[in-house]
């Protein structure tokens, strides 16, 4: 007769140990989207760093074909450049006020790339072509706002001469000076649209100026003057070199008007 062998049964899980395990396990899923949020993050920075260096090439076609002259940020509602702009589709903007803003006269120098172009990332697909407003939101939030305070001009905030950079060849260092940044905006009907068409800089404490978005672990991607695209820190983005020309004549960081 055969003496059968049993093997003693494992121990079952004590508590400690059952939440030992959930907890390492919900550690490890941390990690696991930690690492997604990041490499998504790092996915679209690249992307919208693509979409700046187009941006910038085609700022610099438009300087060429205009003599030297930077594109106007925004315009006054007279302006022939405003009632001769079209669309994509080759027709006048509707309604007419929304090419007083950059977008729609610098769609032309790039092809009229409205998606992947002055739209990228969740803007590409947030809008559909349909939309009755769709003119007037592709100049009211393009990806990157333009910093026209002090680049271009703006018609409803006119600098002191000398102060807003109108021609390429006064500008004291192209290369440092942002021409477009990151933008954001909230809006009651669309929610929250990562792209706005006008940034400034931060001021005092803030860490953020109005229209600017620093959204990729604390950087917004900008294009420079001279058409080259970088991505800037919150501290860097508060160098008021970057942003205003008489500052950076000056070499004063913390210019103020």
């Amino acid at each position: 007769m055969y003496r059968r062998t049993c093997l003693p049964f494992a121990s079952a899980f004590t508590l400690v140990e059952l939440l030992v395990s959930v907890a390492i396990i919900g550690l490890l899923a941390g990690l696991g989207n930690a690492a997604y949020q990041k490499a998504t993050s790092s996915s679209r920075q690249g992307v919208e760093m693509s979409a700046a260096k187009n941006l910038g090439q085609a700022l610099q076609l438009y300087i060429q074909d205009n003599d030297g002259s930077i594109l106007p940020g925004y315009l006054d509602a007279r302006d022939a450049r405003v009632t001769d702009a079209r669309n994509d589709k080759g027709q006048p903007i509707s309604p007419s006020h929304a090419a007083q803003r950059y977008p729609w006269r610098l769609l032309p120098y790039m092809n009229y790339q409205v998606r992947g172009g002055i739209w990228v990332n969740k803007l590409a697909s947030q809008i559909p072509d349909s939309d009755p407003y769709r003119d007037y939101l592709v100049s009211l939030v393009p990806t990157l706002g333009m910093n026209m305070t002090y680049v271009g001009g703006d018609t409803r905030n006119v600098q002191l001469p000398g102060r807003c950079a109108t021609r390429i060849n006064r500008v004291t260092h192209p290369a440092g000076l942002i021409a477009f940044a990151s933008g954001q905006y909230e809006d009651p009907n669309y929610g929250k649209m990562d792209g706005y068409f006008e940034v400034r800089p931060p001021t005092g404490s803030s860490s953020s100026g109005a229209g600017l978005a620093t959204r990729y672990s604390g950087k917004a991607v900008v294009v420079t003057l001279d058409g080259h695209a970088e991505a800037l820190t919150r501290d860097q983005l508060k160098d008021m070199r970057r942003w205003c020309d008489e500052a950076a004549a000056q070499d004063n960081p913390n210019w103020t008007p």
